[in-house]
């Protein structure tokens, strides 16, 4: 079994009329360099790949920074790599995973009001420790 780790990423759009928040779930590199979270965890372009289709085709839950009951789903989700990006031909400062939250309405208020203004995302991983 793996450990249980959380990462909090800043909502970069709320689209109110089709009950959007969208923003990078996981940051894998940034500038070209390794991002690793206030823990020192790094999500590798692989790994997060690997997350990001066991996630689509398994939960797709959203919950308010991980408490209570759902209240909503992921419906889009955009795996954005450096090859990906790459063969697309767009450039970004970040790859990681990009998402797509439709929260009810109550938590997509708190989005558009301001209250809040990052994602909170949970998952399970091995963690292996690199020199």
């Amino acid at each position: 079994m793996g450990n249980t780790f959380r990462t909090v990423v800043k909502v970069a759009s709320v689209n109110e009329p089709l009950g959007l928040v969208i923003g990078f779930a996981v940051i894998c590199k940034i500038a070209g360099e390794d991002y690793h979270d206030l823990a020192g965890d790094h999500i590798s372009e692989e790994e997060m790949l690997s997350a990001a289709l066991d996630f689509a085709e398994n939960s797709r839950v959203a919950k308010e920074m991980h408490q209570g009951e759902p209240q909503g789903s992921v419906p889009m989700l955009f795996p954005l790599t450096t090859d990906i990006a790459k063969a697309l031909g767009l450039t970004s400062e970040q790859t990681g995973l990009i998402i797509a939250m439709k929260p009810a309405p109550e938590l997509l208020a708190k989005f558009t009001s301001g209250e809040l203004t990052e994602f909170s995302l949970g998952g399970r991983a091995e963690r292996e420790d690199v020199a």
